[in-house]
């Protein structure tokens, strides 16, 4: 199935954009920044892949990015950052987010300058704008080029995009730092977000789940998402049990699963908008 003739467009729109160019791109290895990565690879004049190594990711996504780095060819560099360091960061107020980006991205900027190259881009797609989007803000203020707002291409079309050059990622799950799975207002540690991580691979491994999130609100209270389709994996009494004994052990008071499912952003909720 070709593309649409409004979505070739905006493919040429981001070809354009990335010619002649010396980038970098801040690198998840989530299918935003791999079909940024790839186009640019293939067109700019010069890619540099910056990838943030840190507790608020998972070694497993540090690996996914790097692999598909190395499959592709393209240079990247690991940086260590650690926005736990910021006592405003770990008091996860409701502009958490927009800390990090600030924080994280004043260093690429450092890097941009020492290395002489011409523009930093980021992945934030269309979609995303129709949430609270506080680290938004911060790329904007520093000057972070952001192509598929600029271009209006939603996540369904880095989609489809993606499918199109047969990148393997093009149905990856859409993830997000550990930092988000804790209610705003309660303090983050490397030690709580270890936990999170350690309840979310388990769950997932063991129940063969594809998208997940442990939340954690106060007194100790976990609340499960799952994808609706996959809640009936976990819905028998000796599941619950095995859930609760692992998750007890890990410090879990209170185990809950939410009926409403998965969804994004489920914690801001709890701000006014």
């Amino acid at each position: 199935m070709g593309l649409s003739e409004e979505l070739k467009k905006k493919l040429e729109s981001l070809v354009e954009f990335f010619k002649e160019k010396k980038v970098i791109i801040a690198f998840s290895g989530g299918v935003d920044s791999s079909l940024l990565a790839y186009l640019s690879n293939k067109y700019a004049a010069k890619t540099l892949l910056l990838i943030a190594s840190s507790s608020l990711f998972s070694e497993k996504e540090l690996r996914e990015a790097t692999q598909f780095a190395e499959n592709y060819e393209i240079p990247y560099l690991i940086v260590e950052f650690d926005p736990l360091e910021d006592e405003l960061f770990v008091a996860n107020s409701p502009n958490r987010c927009y800390l990090c980006k600030t924080i994280l991205y004043s260093e690429i900027l450092n890097i941009k300058e020492q290395n002489d190259f011409d523009v930093i881009v980021d992945g934030t797609n269309e979609s995303e704008l129709q949430g609270y989007r506080p680290g938004f803000k911060a790329l904007k203020e520093l000057g972070i080029s952001v192509p598929y707002i600029d271009f209006n291409i939603s996540k369904n079309e880095i989609r489809i995009l993606s499918k199109h050059f047969n990148l393997s990622v093009h149905s990856k799950p859409a993830n997000a730092c550990f930092a988000t799975r804790v209610a705003y207002g309660l303090e983050l540690n490397k030690d709580l977000l270890s936990k999170i991580r350690i309840a979310e691979e388990f769950l997932k491994n063991e129940y063969d789940l594809t998208q997940l999130r442990v939340r954690y609100h106060q007194g100790d209270l976990i609340r499960i998402e799952l994808l609706k389709n996959e809640i009936f994996r976990i819905c028998n009494e000796s599941d619950f049990q095995k859930i609760e004994e692992k998750l007890k052990d890990l410090g879990f008071e209170y185990i809950t699963l939410d009926i409403k499912g998965f969804r994004t952003g489920s914690m801001n909720r709890m701000i006014n908008l």
